[in-house]
């Protein structure tokens, strides 16, 4: 009979775990420094190991260089540079790839593994010529050695690899795996595609916010307190291989997936809380990502906020030129205001209403309208046109006593435009000291959306109006509102394109929202306005002097001889002091009981 072999003793779990935990150790240091490999094509036959170390070192710690040689011991002008780290590896990449080193262009890029290098395919050129060398190894050397060398190179450095066991290899599988979006670039475009149904099943989620130095390991671990988990894949950045922090994962059940999803904040991994949703067809996330692209291109100014700095005068501009100092401290007053009031959210910038500050005690409804009917351009329709009036102020007439501003209203935006752009801070207007400070109003959402329902309510219930019975208003009216918009603000923007008179201030373009200026900015704009017109009134007095004049201000007057104290001086009148206190006759002292 024969012998039966002698079983070996099974070894303790912990030390199997053990040298698994250690293998695995050793194939992620062995990938990490595989991913940090590059390659360099297209070297000087004369080029030695420390050149090529000292040109790389720049970008980083390089770890080896190892030139190929064919087997007659000739430089085939090609090398593996080795660096400690992927970001420097990328980095020299970048810096390095077709520039010049020592007379030739060089051709850098990432080593690859044997198996994916014979995937790529390469189109050959019937023959490329290497440039002449004065040297003795002068040769003529096609792509095909070229390649060959570095395949048999490849294979001798992958005989470690092949020796640690199918533990790398299924680490080898698994970055394939997650990797799977750009290997696909390289396979056969005959090649037919499996169709994924991931997505339809339900079973499949999008993981946010995963730490990024998480395995798959640790975010399957952690997954599987919901269920059996199919696999986990980490999104991975293609040329740095280091985790972009979102990963997909899926439940052999639909029942578990949902679980996940609905597990909100509880579920962490390393400190972090992780971000769960459903996940999406390849061609759903790119339509997402489409009308995202095109809802960010057409982002509306809800609340005209560009139009907030339409006819602001800034000092020491064209504009601020005549400007009185009480006119620039009212404009900047008007400023603060509009920077107070805009901080809520329910008050927007009107388009067709304006503001009118300054205006004569004496102006009436009608003057005004007239006015900006003037300078608003042919076809303009004026709605309204308001001078507040205070009512608890009556004059003889019954009527109350201007407040010196008002509101015009207009029914387009251009025209509204125009007549602000011609008629604010014109000094041939009202008076030279007192000019027209006209800006868009400020209006609240609430209020008009109240007086709007008011409106509507009286005309449904008035039997006289159109509108009697209640209408819904349709949604194309909406949209034909947005093209209007849109049309106004083209035209705006082609009118903005001729020369404006120097007093009109500061223009805006529409989607061009600016900061508000803060109180600081306001009182400081304030103070050099007021330097500048002082400034100004001086050089205009200057002008009207005579030479004379001139000259006799800027004579210098001669200094004044400061008398100085001597010591007799202060002695004489310490004496003098004493001869009058003794000389002096003496008081007359009465008693307390002697007074009166």
């Amino acid at each position: 009979m024969s012998q039966q072999p002698k079983k070996r003793n099974p070894l303790p779990k912990e030390v199997v775990k053990e040298k698994l935990r250690e293998r695995k150790k050793l194939a992620k240091q062995l990938l990490r420094k595989k991913r940090a490999r590059l390659i360099v094509k297209n070297l000087p036959f004369k080029v030695n190991e420390e050149q090529l170390k000292e040109y790389f070192e720049k970008f980083g710690k390089v770890e080896n260089v190892e030139l190929l040689k064919k087997p007659d011991g000739k430089l085939v002008g090609c090398s593996f540079v080795q660096f400690e780290m992927v970001q420097k590896a990328a980095k020299a990449k970048h810096h390095t790839n077709g520039k010049e080193f020592l007379g030739r262009h060089l051709v850098v890029d990432f080593a690859k593994a044997k198996n994916k290098y014979n995937k790529v395919e390469v189109k050959i050129e019937p023959e490329v010529e290497i440039k002449k060398e004065d040297d003795e190894d002068q040769t003529m050397v096609s792509l095909d050695d070229v390649e060959g060398s570095l395949e048999q190179n490849m294979q001798d450095s992958d005989k470690n690899r092949d020796s640690e066991g199918s533990e790398e290899e299924i680490s080898d599988d698994e970055d394939n795996s997650h990797s799977k979006s750009y290997v696909e670039e390289n396979e056969d475009d005959n090649k037919p595609k499996r169709v994924s149904n991931d997505v339809t099943e339900g079973k499949t989620i999008f993981v946010r916010n995963v730490p990024f130095d998480a395995t798959k390991e640790d975010l399957k671990q952690c997954m599987l307190q919901y269920g059996p988990v199919y696999y986990a894949l980490i999104c991975v950045d293609k040329l740095t291989e280091h985790s972009k922090g979102t990963a997909f994962v899926k439940f052999v059940n639909k029942e578990d997936a949902d679980k996940a999803l609905s597990a909100g904040t509880e579920l962490t991994l390393l400190g972090n809380i992780l971000d769960c949703h459903p996940a999406l067809h390849r061609d759903e996330v790119q339509k997402k990502a489409k009308e995202k692209k095109e809802a960010s291109k057409g982002s509306k100014d809800n609340r005209n906020l560009y139009l907030v700095k339409e006819g602001v005068i800034l000092a020491g501009s064209k504009a601020a030129h005549g400007v009185s100092p009480t006119d620039m401290a009212k404009r900047l007053q008007i400023e603060q205001y509009k920077t107070q009031v805009l901080r809520n959210l329910n008050m927007f910038i009107s388009r067709e209403r304006l503001i009118v500050h300054n205006l004569p005690s004496t102006w009436d409804d009608k003057k005004l309208k007239l006015l900006f009917q003037k300078h608003a351009g042919e076809g303009a329709v004026i709605i309204e046109a308001r001078v507040m009036r205070d009512m608890q102020n009556l004059d003889a007439n019954g009527l109350g006593k201007s407040k010196e501003y008002g509101f015009v209203s207009f029914t387009k935006h251009e025209h509204a435009l125009k007549a602000l752009r011609s008629l604010n801070n014109n000094p041939n207007i009202f008076a030279q000291q007192k000019r027209p400070i006209i800006s868009f109003s400020i209006e609240n959402k609430v209020m008009i959306k109240a007086k709007q329902k008011r409106l509507e309510k009286s005309r449904m219930y008035n039997p006289t109006s159109k509108d009697f019975k209640p209408r819904d208003v349709s949604k194309s009216k909406d949209k034909r509102f947005i093209q209007k918009k849109h049309q106004s603000a083209e035209k705006i923007k082609a009118s903005g394109e001729a020369e404006l008179p120097g007093y009109s201030g500061v223009p805006t373009e529409p989607g061009k929202v600016e900061k508000m200026r803060s109180r600081y900015k306001l009182v400081t704009q304030a103070k050099m306005h007021y330097e500048n017109v002082k400034k100004a009134k001086k050089m205009k007095k200057n002008q009207k002097k005579t030479l004379g004049e001139k000259r006799k201000e800027f004579t210098k007057q001669p200094r004044q001889k400061i008398n100085k104290k001597t010591e007799q001086d202060s002695f004489s009148k310490m004496v003098n002091e004493y001869k009058r206190i003794l000389s002096a006759p003496p008081a007359k002292k009465s008693k307390w009981y002697e007074g009166s």
